[in-house]
């Protein structure tokens, strides 16, 4: 999710958040020759504060364990509590998906790529018709990203593949092995697979088809890593891995949560 989403660099002593503005939009009228232009407006914006806070993890080493050992033990506890921490920031981006007030999708339902395009679609067409007129909305910018359970993609891709009944009907389906592929049918979406997404106890799970400006991470500092620090008291080596983030969600209307069925393929 990391890789998906817009990030700010939060550079130490600047304070502890990040003020992001979102600025509204402005109407452009028609003019008449020799009338002066007396439609002044404003700009409106609304301000998006994000503040890191730590994350971390430690195991402790001891002499004893050390000597014993047959693996470099240093090396691979830094590893280990860099794979801990990396899971947890995307778990918890993961679970963001919950918040996008549209849904795609329900419960008990199979992924196919009618609800990919509709997700799509609507961020891209990002307005509802009123009174005035169905147009002038804010379309979500691309990047747009599909991630979800590979059981649900494993469902999108079963529901392209051709070759049965008419020609016409003949679908291509993508290279799925690939960490992120396109869909030919929705040019510019981004497809893929997180096993980070939680799903209930009837295998439902919530995913999510998104522009990379709906969501932002805010890290403060450096990037997350491994410190040791010796305790000879207690003859051991503390692994130490600390990071900084937060995130916070820019414009609800640029994401769509995809709730499906992520039961376990059999065929």
């Amino acid at each position: 999710m990391k890789s998906s989403i817009r990030m700010e660099k939060l550079p130490t002593r600047q304070g502890p958040s990040v003020n992001i503005p979102k600025f509204g939009q402005v109407t452009t009228l028609a003019l008449s020759e020799g009338v002066d232009m007396a439609q002044a407006q404003q700009i409106t914006d609304t301000n998006m504060t994000i503040t890191p806070a730590e994350f971390g993890a430690q195991v402790v080493l001891t002499d004893l364990n050390l000597l014993e050992a047959k693996d470099e033990f240093f090396r691979v506890s830094g590893r280990i509590l860099g794979e801990s921490f990396d899971r947890q920031q995307d778990e918890t981006l993961c679970d963001d998906f919950a918040n996008y007030s549209l849904v795609v999708g329900s419960a008990g339902t199979a992924m196919n790529l009618g609800h990919a395009m509709a997700a799509h679609a609507s961020i891209k067409y990002n307005t509802a018709a009123d009174s005035v007129a169905g147009r002038g909305g804010e379309p979500g910018p691309d990047p747009i990203c599909f991630v979800h359970t590979p059981a649900v993609l494993h469902d999108l891709a079963k529901s392209l593949t051709g070759g049965v009944g008419a020609a016409a009907a003949t679908q291509i389906t993508p290279d799925t092995s690939k960490a992120g592929y396109q869909l030919a049918a929705v040019p510019g979406l981004t497809i893929k697979a997180d096993i980070n997404i939680n799903k209930d106890t009837s295998d439902d799970a919530i995913g999510g088809i998104f522009s990379r400006e709906a969501q932002i991470i805010a890290v403060l500092g450096p990037e997350a890593d491994a410190e040791r620090e010796r305790d000879a008291s207690l003859r051991a080596w503390e692994i130490n891995f600390v990071g900084r983030w937060a995130r916070g969600e820019y414009e609800d209307t640029w994401g769509r949560g995809v709730t499906m069925d992520s039961g376990r393929p059999t065929s």
